[in-house]
C-alpha cells in the first residue's frame, strides 16, 4: 500500500498497520513524499492499492489570499492544475489493482450554511470532475462523509497543520481507516457474508415463550418496538445487498414460524431468511451446523445477540464469529451500531448477482434436502438435470469475476486476487484467456459460480487460477470444467496443460484436485504443489450427467 499526499499524512501508517493487522492482513504500508502526488505516481507499479490524499486547504494556500478573497481567474486556474494533475495520477496509476482517491473537501477551508463559499464550489467541480473518470481501478472515498462522523472540531488540527502541515487528528484516522478497510477487506477475501440474528429481544422486544405472540413488540409505532422494526427493515435491505440472512435462537420453532408467518408487524420474513436454526441446543452448535449448510467459514458469519451470556460463549467457543451483543441499556443506539458493524464489515455491491443471492442459497438447501432422498451421490447428481454454460473473455461480466476471486476462498487454488482493472486487462490480453462459467439444474439457476484465468505460452496452458463458489461444490461441476478446458486447449494445437496449488488455511478441500483430475505432480517448494498433464494423454472424468452448453 502506497499513500500519496500534499500534506503530511505519517499517523496514517501505524492506524492503518493495526487495523489491518487485527484482521489478520500483514500490510506493507509506504507513505510518499510530501506534496509530490505526481512524481510519486510513477513509482507505483507493486503496488496493490495506492491511496491517494489531495487535499484542498494546501493547494489554496499556495495563493496569497484567503481563500474567498480569489478572483475567478485564479479560481479556474487552480481547477485546470488539479484537474490535469487527476488526469497524470490516474494514467500513471492506470495497471495499479486498485486507487483509493479521496474527494475534494472545503471543510477545513470555509464553507457557509446559507451562500455557497467560492471553495465548496471549486470543491463541487473538482469532485464532479473526478467521479467523471471511469477507470475500473478507480475507487472514490467520500471524505466530507468522515469529517461528518468525527465532527469537524475532532478532525482538523490547525496547530500541527501550521507547524508541519499535518492536518488531521488520530481521531479523524481512526475513522478513515474504518472507511477504507472494507475497500481492502474486499480485495483480501476478508468480508463477511452472512449475519445471524436471535429472536427474543433482538428482533422484536420480549420473550415469546414467555409473552406470546401477542405480547412482544416490534411495531413501528410503539415506543420500543419501532426499534426493532428498523433493525428489522436494516435486516431486509440487506438480504436485498445479498448478504445471508438467518436465525439462530432458542425458541419452538413452531412459535417462531408462525410469528414470521402471521405477525402484523414482522417485517423480516421467510422471504428473507435464507437459514434458520430455532432449537433448544446451544448456539455454537447450531451456528457451526449454519457455516457447514451454507458452506462458509465461521469466519464468514455474524451473529446478533441481546445475551451476554450467549455472546461470550460465542467469544469462547468460536472466535472466528464476529459477535454484536444488542445494547439494551442504550436500545437507541441499536440501529446505528448494527449499520456501523455492517459498514466496516461488508461490501454492500447491490448488483445483480448479489441481489440473486439470497435465493440461491436458500435454492442449495433445497438441494441439500433432495440428496438425502437418494441411495447414492451419483444417483442425486443425476437426478437434478445440471447444465453448465462457459463464456471465454465475457467483459459484461467483470463485476461478478472480480468478486469470485475476491471472495472465494475454499475452492480457489491459488487464492490469487483481483481487481476489476486486472480482469479487465486479462481480458484484453492476446495471451489469456478468462473462462465463466454459469450453473443452473432443476431447481434454478446458480448464476456464475466459477472462473478459470489462463495464461498461455509457446503452446503451453497454464491454469493461473481455478475458482469455484462454495455453492456449487460437491456436484463436480469442477471436473465437467477440467474435462472442457483440456479439449478447448487440445483442440487449439496446446501439448501441455500446467496448474499449481498454493495452501492456505481455507482452500484445502482442494488439496488433491490436480491429482484427482489425472495431472502429474512435478515437483512441491514450500508446500506449494506444481502439475502438468499433457492434452494427448488426459483422460476425461465421467460425469455424463452434466451438460455443457457453449
Amino acid at each position: 500500500i502506497s499513500v500519496l499526499s500534499n500534506i503530511t499524512c505519517n499517523q496514517l501508517e501505524p492506524v492503518l498497520s493495526y487495523n489491518l493487522r487485527k484482521a489478520r492482513l500483514n500490510p506493507i504500508i509506504k507513505i510518499g513524499n510530501y506534496d509530490n502526488i505526481i512524481q510519486d505516481s510513477y513509482n507505483c507499479g507493486d503496488e496493490q492499492l495506492v491511496i491517494i490524499h489531495y487535499d484542498l486547504l494546501n493547494s489554496l494556500n499556495k495563493f496569497n489570499e484567503f481563500n474567498e478573497g480569489i478572483t475567478s481567474k485564479q479560481e479556474q486556474s487552480l481547477f485546470n492544475l488539479i484537474a490535469g494533475d487527476i488526469d497524470l495520477i490516474l494514467e500513471n496509476l492506470k495497471s495499479v489493482p486498485l486507487v483509493v482517491f479521496n474527494a475534494f473537501s472545503a471543510d477545513p477551508v470555509y464553507t457557509n450554511a446559507v451562500i455557497q463559499s467560492k471553495t465548496t464550489i471549486l470543491a463541487n467541480k473538482l469532485n464532479e470532475y473526478l467521479y467523471s473518470k471511469k477507470y475500473t481501478n478507480l475507487q472514490v472515498l467520500d471524505i466530507n462523509i468522515t469529517h461528518s462522523k468525527v465532527g469537524l472540531t475532532n478532525a482538523f488540527d490547525f496547530r500541527m497543520f501550521y507547524l508541519s502541515k499535518a492536518l488531521y487528528t488520530i481521531s479523524f484516522w481512526k475513522e478513515y481507516v474504518y472507511e477504507v478497510s472494507p475497500i481492502v477487506y474486499k480485495y483480501a477475501g476478508k468480508l463477511k457474508k452472512a449475519i445471524i440474528f436471535d429472536c427474543d429481544n433482538t428482533l422484536w422486544n420480549g420473550i415469546l415463550g414467555e409473552d406470546g405472540m401477542t405480547g412482544i413488540d416490534m411495531s413501528g409505532e410503539s415506543k420500543i418496538g419501532q426499534i426493532h422494526n428498523k433493525v428489522q427493515q436494516i435486516a431486509v435491505w440487506l438480504s436485498k445487498q445479498g448478504v445471508i440472512v438467518g436465525l439462530c435462537s432458542k425458541n419452538n420453532p413452531g412459535d417462531v414460524e408462525k410469528v414470521l408467518d402471521e405477525h402484523e408487524d414482522m417485517r423480516l420474513t421467510k422471504e428473507h431468511i435464507v437459514i434458520s436454526k430455532v432449537n433448544w441446543q446451544d448456539k455454537a452448535t447450531n451456528l457451526r451446523a449454519i457455516s457447514k449448510e451454507l458452506n462458509i467459514g465461521l469466519d464468514s458469519l455474524v451473529f446478533i445477540d441481546d445475551s451476554s451470556f450467549e455472546i461470550n460463549l460465542i467469544k469462547e467457543q468460536i472466535p472466528e464469529i464476529l459477535t454484536m451483543q444488542v445494547p439494551t441499556a442504550t436500545l437507541h443506539d441499536y440501529p446505528g451500531q448494527l449499520l456501523k458493524l455492517i459498514e466496516r464489515n461488508f461490501y454492500l455491491s447491490g448488483n445483480k448477482s448479489d441481489i440473486e443471492k439470497t435465493q440461491q442459497y436458500k435454492t442449495q438447501i433445497h438441494r441439500e434436502e433432495e440428496k438425502e432422498k437418494h441411495h447414492s451421490l451419483e444417483d442425486y447428481l443425476s437426478s437434478i438435470e445440471i447444465e453448465i454454460s462457459i463464456k471465454e473473455d465475457d467483459a459484461s461480466q467483470i463485476p461478478r469475476i472480480t468478486e469470485l476471486t475476491q471472495k472465494t476462498n475454499q475452492f480457489n487454488l491459488t487464492t490469487k486476487r483481483y481487481t476489476e482493472n486486472q480482469i479487465e486487462t486479462f481480458i484484453n490480453s492476446l495471451t489469456d484467456k478468462v473462462f465463466s462459467v454459469n450453473v443452473k439444474d432443476k431447481f434454478g439457476e446458480s448464476g456464475l459460480t466459477a472462473v478459470i484465468i489462463v495464461n498461455e505460452n509457446n503452446q503451453i496452458a497454464n491454469i493461473d487460477s481455478f475458482i469455484m463458489s462454495c455453492r456449487i461444490m460437491g456436484r463436480n461441476i469442477e471436473m465437467a470444467i477440467m474435462n472442457y478446458l483440456i479439449a478447448y486447449f487440445r483442440n487449439r494445437g496446446f501439448k501441455e496443460v500446467i496448474g499449481t496449488y498454493f495452501p492456505t488455511i481455507k482452500n484445502k478441500p482442494v488439496l488433491t484436485f490436480y491429482e484427482k483430475s489425472g495431472f502429474k505432480l512435478l515437483k512441491e517448494e514450500n508446500e506449494n504443489k506444481y502439475y502438468n498433464v499433457l492434452t494427448l494423454d488426459y483422460l476425461d472424468q465421467e460425469v455424463e450427467y452434466i451438460k455443457i452448453k457453449n
